[in-house]
């Protein structure tokens, strides 16, 4: 999968989006059956509900992370099969660790994957919504200390900053050797976009250079209490 990154264009509206909502928390067997039931619906509905964390309520944050998450006709033509549906919820995220804190002061998040025709290739989003700016700050700090300091699996890469700030890397082992991820926070939010690319890892990061500069846009967007718009339909394959 070989991008060409001369310039991110955008579209106006993110189109339908395929939307599962349910009310499972963090942990159990139970809670993760009921997950799945819940995500195998076409139809988008909203349901969820408050923390009681201060800030935007996490039903109205699980809403916000539907439409900051790039639906399928904002990725690129080979990238058009989906490989996890849109799914968003108004609780912390299910696995709260690597890192370990990343869940504290989430009131919503959600996560949405495509991959290629033959599911070789992929890119995998995750969002993470906190209560406000102060608690993303601290969970990103969480994420700069374990990908500084896990130097036995991990790799930082060098790569343009985008949002409020981002970290970039690479696991050191065979099983990953193709993957890279780049986590962004913008405001109360923290965005990650794991990219899967056969080609070989530079040929991966050059393409999540094009592929995250769209999904920092789209958080900047809904923090600016707009429709995040932006798209890499139009990036050439």
């Amino acid at each position: 999968m070989r991008f060409t990154t001369g310039g991110t264009k955008r579209a106006v509206g993110v189109g339908v989006l395929v939307l599962s909502l349910a009310l499972t928390g963090c942990g159990g067997k139970k809670d993760k059956k009921k997950h799945k039931r819940g995500s195998s619906s076409s139809h988008g509905r909203t349901v969820g509900g408050h923390t009681g964390g201060k800030g935007a309520g996490s039903l109205s944050a699980a809403r916000q992370a539907e439409t900051i998450l790039p639906p399928l006709d904002t990725m690129p033509a080979a990238l058009r099969h989906v490989g996890t549906e849109l799914h968003t919820r108004a609780k912390a995220p299910s696995v709260c660790k690597d890192p370990g804190g990343k869940c504290k002061g989430a009131v919503a998040n959600g996560r949405v994957g495509y991959v290629t025709g033959d599911k070789a290739e992929g890119a995998g989003y995750e969002l993470i919504a906190y209560r406000n700016t102060r608690a993303a700050e601290r969970a990103f700090a969480a994420w700069e200390s374990y990908v500084h300091n896990d130097q036995r699996e991990i790799m930082v890469l060098d790569g343009a900053p985008q949002g409020d700030e981002s970290t970039l890397y690479a696991y050191k082992s065979p099983a990953k050797s193709n993957t890279v991820t780049m986590v962004i926070r913008q405001d109360e939010y923290i965005g990650t976009l794991d990219l899967r690319d056969t080609v070989g890892r530079a040929a991966g990061q050059k393409d999540l250079a094009a592929l995250s500069e769209v999904y920092a846009q789209r958080l900047a967007q809904a923090t600016r209490n707009e429709t995040p718009s932006a798209t890499a339909a139009h990036v050439k394959v």
